[in-house]
């Protein structure tokens, strides 16, 4: 039996050739693929980061959002219970809540505004009590003071009464108008450093009077 001695391959520069059907891919160093992979792990991480950041950016500008606007409600609210006579802070808080408190079961579209709710308020016997006792100052307000008239025409009188108390006040030209004007204030404080006399404006008040129309 005969052994086959196998045939030595051809040495090229000191290797031994090695014969393929097709061409050899390129072979890309380990220590590549670890750093790529390290970069892309890298780059995963800070997208996560970025989106966790950007959810809670996202949530604490809704609630500020939303803090700003119950602000401005309540400053709403405020200056119109200011505007209808309730100054006590406490007062203001009471009704505030009361009607979060009446509209928080209501759909959004079926809630009335502060306004109308505190309108439609006014008999119910728990806020009743706190309308009653502001009412007097709103009409106090508003009702006009007849005073300032009552007290022109009570000075007008009196120096009518002057005038017919003089039996000589008729006997010269009355006085040309000088111009200058006398407030009722100024007559009555002239009336009381003289006595209830005119003084030495007597003169020049009648003939602001007399311009006016008050007298003849």
């Amino acid at each position: 039996m005969s052994e086959e001695t196998p045939t030595a391959q051809p040495v090229q520069n000191g290797a031994p050739k090695t014969h393929t059907n097709g061409s050899e891919p390129a072979q890309v160093p380990s220590f590549r693929l670890r750093e790529e992979s390290d970069r892309r792990r890298a780059a995963e991480t800070r997208a996560q980061q970025l989106e966790q950041q950007l959810t809670q950016l996202q949530g604490e500008y809704e609630k500020a959002k939303t803090g700003l606007g119950q602000i401005q409600s309540q400053h709403t609210q405020d200056m119109h219970l200011i505007g209808l006579g309730f100054q006590a802070q406490s007062v203001r808080r009471f009704f505030r809540r009361e009607y979060a408190d009446s509209v928080a079961e209501l759909q959004a579209d079926q809630r009335p505004t502060f306004e109308e709710w505190l309108t439609a308020s006014k008999d119910d016997p728990l806020y009743a009590v706190h309308f009653e006792r502001v009412a007097p100052k709103q009409q106090a307000e508003t009702t006009p003071t007849a005073e300032p008239q009552q007290s022109a025409d009570a000075l007008l009188s009196a120096v009518r009464q002057a005038l017919n108390a003089n039996p000589n006040s008729g006997a010269t030209a009355p006085a040309a108008h000088t111009g200058r004007q006398f407030s009722s204030d100024e007559i009555q404080s002239i009336r009381g450093k003289n006595s209830g006399a005119l003084g030495a404006h007597k003169d020049q008040i009648l003939a602001t009077l007399r311009a006016e129309g008050l007298i003849k």
